[in-house]
């Protein structure tokens, strides 16, 4: 239930935007007056493009001893949004001491049986008797028929000295449920929220949570690692400090091979902050998570570890209990092992002889194998071989 019957409310939706308030029992009767005639002002006439503002409204005051003693507001096929029906109605404000003391609403074309199935329908949670009350039970609708034969819905203060006892223990069940399941509610909530916490302030290992984003994530550092390097095979340009083949053709050495082993951990933190309500304004919040990552060298020459601090990657967070959660995972003995280089060779009788520029003597095998369907002749080989993370690479050309 609203502050006044559904209808008050369709009405008064405009009366709050433009006044910052709406009409309720003990409010000021010159202030009920302005009300009204401002919002039936709002539905008379037409706006500038020539359209009906509505023009089904018309209000008046009546005085008794020079003070307002009624505002009346008549609507004629108004459609009810609540109710689904389209209606004519007048609602009389009745004033006492210079004040709102109750309101009728009164239907032209709706019988009193029609009424209550609508009010049935709306409000059966608050009802008490015959009595269809507001949320907190401080005010009420009661619906009869009037002396003048018309549908009428009263709206006015519910005194609990007025009300009968049956009407009167009913509320006090439903209020006491309502208390109740507010009070559960309360718990409930209470719990989820210390349970949120406790879940969301550890960080999980991804390996023992979720093995599937485990992998992922070391697919994906493998998969920088090998973009990495292979993203230098051009003649045109070299990525870092790794060389390309066009940086190798001016140098002495006609070969780079880097081989380096690490330990790298990735962790995600979360920075982010809630929204805040400071009453007068709120501070929207943030969503702030931040990955970290630790490299250690376990074998090489890579001191700054600049190959892994380069081609990081970030961690996804995983659900745990419905609950969105930082991960970590730590990635030991990630081998890196790629060279580079430029070799000439000579082939003859089936045999393969490094001529010049000869590679480690570790990869010749790899390279001859390559060459075993070559015609005899003298070639220059470009090649690349190695191994990341278990992935094997070997890209040999031959000039």
């Amino acid at each position: 239930m609203k502050k006044l019957t559904v209808i008050a409310a369709i009405i008064l939706q405009t009366l709050s935007t433009a006044y910052g308030q709406t009409i309720e029992i003990g409010q000021n009767a010159n202030s009920v007056k302005q009300l009204i005639e401002w919002s039936t002002r709002q539905r008379t006439g037409y706006d500038s493009y020539g359209n009906s503002k509505g023009n089904n409204v018309v209000w008046d005051t009546k005085y008794y001893n020079g003070q307002i003693s009624e505002v009346i507001q008549c609507y004629s096929q108004q459609y009810l949004i609540d109710f689904r029906t389209v209606a004519d109605f007048c609602k009389h404000y009745i004033m006492e001491n210079g004040k709102l003391a109750y309101i009728l609403t009164q239907y032209e074309n709706i019988s009193v049986s029609k009424l209550k199935e609508f009010y049935d329908r709306s409000y059966s949670s608050t009802k008490a008797g015959d009595l269809y009350f507001s949320d907190d039970y401080k005010n009420y609708s009661k619906i009869y028929l009037h002396q003048n034969g018309l549908a009428t819905v009263k709206w006015t203060t519910a005194k609990q000295s007025d009300l009968p006892e049956k009407i009167r223990s009913e509320i006090k069940r439903k209020q006491e449920a309502e208390a109740k399941a507010e009070q559960q509610r309360v718990l409930a909530e209470k719990k989820e929220k210390d349970k949120e916490r406790e879940i969301k302030s550890k960080v999980y290992d991804l390996k023992q949570y979720a093995p599937d984003e485990y992998k992922d994530a070391l697919s994906r550092q493998r998969d920088r690692i090998v973009n990495y390097f292979m993203k230098n095979s051009s003649d045109y340009y070299s990525r870092g400090n790794f060389p390309s083949f066009r940086d190798l053709e001016q140098r002495d050495v006609k070969f780079e091979r880097f081989k380096n082993t690490y330990t790298v951990s990735y962790a995600l933190e979360d920075h982010s902050r809630p929204s805040v309500n400071y009453g007068s304004y709120i501070a929207a919040g943030s969503n702030d998570i931040r990955g970290t990552q630790q490299v250690k060298l376990i074998d090489g020459t890579d001191q700054s570890c600049s190959l892994l601090k380069s081609n990081s990657i970030r961690l996804s967070t995983i659900k745990i209990e419905g609950y969105e959660v930082m991960t970590k995972a730590t990635f030991e003995n990630i081998k890196v092992d790629f060279t580079r280089g430029l070799t000439v060779v000579k082939i003859k009788g089936g045999e393969v002889e490094f001529t010049k520029f000869p590679p480690e003597q570790d990869l010749q095998s790899v390279i001859i194998d390559n060459l075993s369907d070559k015609p005899k002749g003298k070639y220059i080989v470009k090649y690349e071989i190695g191994n990341i993370l278990g992935k094997e690479i070997t890209n040999i050309q031959v000039q």
